[in-house]
């Protein structure tokens, strides 16, 4: 039996200074599996405790699928079982429910051996076929953990020095929320359709102040949305306060602020002054756009360190089309700590294991300057700490799906190259790249099959599927991960000079050079520039982008006759769904799409039908000019804009004379007519006929 007497009392000691302080505090429990489980059980006394692991050693262990599960609620302390694997997203918003006063305890192996221990985490970067036992990210993580200042008990080497300094910042300011709570009653009281934004770090009081604010606006009725319930407590729970009522963790409704999850909110459409939406980011932008449409009262909170994932889709495109599409909206943003004072340890020290602290600095550098293109490794960015976190930062600047889990998938995965560009000493440019095939002749039909499907090679699964060829899965192929430009040298060709040196690095070893990203028509057209051919794209919008994710492709060292069956293919498949679930497709993506396809020689039966049809009704012709631009889908693309518009929605789409008067901004049905009629008569000089 273990005797850890003295390790309580120097915790029950360290508990105190934080108390003082309202700071919280990492606590690191290193050495085998059965020591640290013992050690934690016999510290964990607090009934009120969250401990993440997938053993039953430990008491009350859960482990969440999802980290949403666990925002948005507060435990005096917290344990995270680093035996069931080192997930930088778990282990990031486990920290964020700490209450100041509270430790979290971080249970590991011996940190000399962290790097070549078999972390089951590891397996969730690797490629089916790749493997790699030592992690660069776990060499990081004992290298930066054993430096900071944090209670560390070790099994071999007993307790390891606390430096922790609790003298400086424990004040807490309550006027930045108390602002917050004005501009969101401001919204409540004043004009419809100029949304609020809330933007804050963890612990900044955004949930808290959503309820302060309804205590503030008991004559309106409020609905406050959240993909958790859970993650409301905090608002539901400073309402009551306000109210001197006690508040049921299980309670909806408290009096005039009732919950709604946001799938029932959008199905169901109840009528509300007010709607709040926490945790905004963790909701699909698609979702949240509607949202916006429906509710002329509507504020937004959400944490952008990014744990929930689509942070990055949240603040650069939400927000975007917010600023964009409403002058008069506002977004404000939380910056002093409340749960717990300034400079708290805990989260410093998971922005600095996290690398969540990158800031990229923009270049000044002379745009005239001629970058460097090189190929890095992951050896080198460990090397380097201050490249690390530019690369980091940069690629969560240019990114909409960021996650805590990028550094680990950076700096660990096998299967991964690094590509960037310089001007003088500044980063400008990053470039990562999966490679993705090299599997088995039998692994290859089974994936065609769909009996299988290997973790990792998305782009030559994908491929293989979609022409029935196992070469692209016996091949090996380059798919980009992501690439991340300094935004002050957009539109100087830096992306496309770097995707060109990228690939000559590539060619050598890859067949097939490809990427997936959110289709707009401005970023196919970049793209379709460098010789990439569009041969799918999603049949749903993307929760982050709200856009179509399409997947584009060119060979390497392969005919280019190996993809066209997958262009005819894809071509067949667009024209068909634009007449379902395409018909809301932007009409300049889908003359984009149109204006990459090959052209048959037109029938001249349908130029003859199309030619006597010329005077007859829209309804007439349409089915002929389905037919003709199915044929030539270029055609179309050497019209006036609103001409093309008009024609796509029109013919291909199908849109309603309701939709094509709003869209096409026209008087109604006459002039729709005259306009269907002049672009008809274009398109027929255009082919001579």
């Amino acid at each position: 039996m273990h005797d850890f007497k003295r390790y309580k009392k120097q915790l029950i000691q360290l508990e105190q200074q934080l108390a003082g302080a309202h700071h919280r505090q990492l606590v690191l429990i290193t050495g085998s599996a059965t020591w640290c489980y013992a050690l934690t059980n016999s510290l964990a006394q607090n009934s009120n405790t969250l401990t993440l692991s997938k053993h039953c050693a430990l008491k009350n262990a859960q482990w969440p699928a999802h980290i949403h599960q666990i925002l948005g609620q507060e435990f005096a302390h917290a344990i995270y079982d680093g035996f069931s694997g080192l997930y930088p997203d778990k282990l990031a918003a486990l920290a964020g429910t700490v209450k100041a006063g509270g430790v979290l305890c971080v249970l590991l192996p011996e940190l000399s051996t962290l790097s070549s221990w078999q972390d089951p985490a590891l397996k969730s970067v690797q490629s089916h076929g790749h493997s790699k036992q030592y992690s660069l990210f776990n060499q990081r993580f004992s290298a930066i953990i054993k430096r900071l200042p944090a209670l560390h008990y070790s099994e071999q080497f007993g307790c390891i020095a606390n430096n922790y300094n609790n003298a400086l910042h424990t004040s807490i300011d309550f006027a930045p929320q108390q602002d917050c709570v004005a501009q969101i009653v401001k919204v409540a009281h004043g004009r419809a359709n100029r949304p609020l934004l809330i933007n804050a770090d963890r612990g900044r009081g955004k949930s808290a102040a959503l309820g302060l604010a309804a205590a503030n606006l008991a004559d309106k009725k409020i609905i406050i949305c959240a993909t958790q319930f859970r993650a409301t407590h905090s608002s539901f729970k400073h309402l009551a306060a306000q109210l001197n009522v006690n508040y049921d963790a299980s309670q909806k409704q408290l009096a005039n602020m009732h919950y709604i999850a946001p799938d029932a909110l959008l199905n169901e459409l109840p009528q509300c002054d007010v709607l709040f939406v926490d945790e905004a980011a963790a909701i699909p932008v698609p979702m949240l756009l509607s949202m916006l449409a429906h509710y002329p009262r509507i504020v937004f909170a959400s944490t952008l360190v990014g744990y929930e994932g689509n942070g990055r889709g949240y603040t650069i495109r939400f927000s975007h089309y917010i600023k964009s599409n409403y002058k008069a909206a506002k977004i404000i943003t939380l910056d002093e700590p409340l749960r717990f004072a300034k400079h708290d340890p805990l989260e410093q020290h998971i922005r600095s294991l996290f690398a969540l602290d990158a800031q990229y600095h923009e270049t000044n550098s002379n745009k005239l300057q001629t970058p460097k293109h090189s190929e890095i490794t992951q050896q080198q960015l460990v090397a380097d700490a201050a490249l690390l976190s530019q690369v980091v930062a940069l690629l969560a600047l240019a990114h909409y799906q960021s996650s805590v889990n990028d550094l680990r998938q950076l700096l660990d995965a096998p299967s991964q190259r690094i590509f960037i560009s310089k001007i003088g000493k500044q980063l400008v440019g990053v470039c990562l790249i999966a490679i993705e095939g090299g599997i088995t002749a039998e692994l290859a039909q089974q994936v065609i099959k769909s009996e299988r499907r290997p973790q990792g090679h998305l782009m030559a699964q994908t491929l293989a599927q979609l022409s029935f060829n196992s070469d692209f899965l016996t091949h090996f192929s380059a798919r980009v991960v992501r690439i991340a430009i300094d935004p002050s040298s957009h539109n100087c060709g830096l992306g496309k000079a770097l995707l060109s040196y990228s690939e000559s690095q590539l060619k050598d070893q890859c067949t097939w050079f490809g990427a997936s990203f959110g289709a707009t028509a401005h970023l196919l057209n970049f793209w379709q520039s460098l010789g990439f051919q569009a041969v799918k794209l999603g049949y749903q919008r993307d929760k982050s982008t709200a856009e179509h994710a399409t997947l584009v492709v060119k060979p390497l060292n392969a005919p280019q006759q190996s993809i066209q069956p997958l262009i005819k293919q894809f071509q067949h498949a667009l024209f068909y769904g634009l007449l379902s679930h395409f018909k809301s497709l932007e009409w300049q993506l889908v003359s984009r799409l149109l204006h990459a396809f090959n052209n048959e020689e037109i029938s001249p039966d349908i130029l003859w039908l199309f030619k006597q049809q010329l005077s007859s009704s829209r309804f007439t012709i349409a089915p002929t000019l389905w037919r003709l631009i199915n044929q030539t889908p270029t055609v179309i693309t050497k019209l006036a804009p609103n001409q093309q518009q008009l024609l796509i929605q029109t013919v291909l789409q199908q849109h309603t004379d309701e939709q094509l008067i709003k869209n096409l901004s026209l008087s109604g049905k006459k002039q729709l007519e005259q306009q269907f009629k002049s672009a008809t008569n274009t398109l027929a000089k255009q082919l001579s006929v």
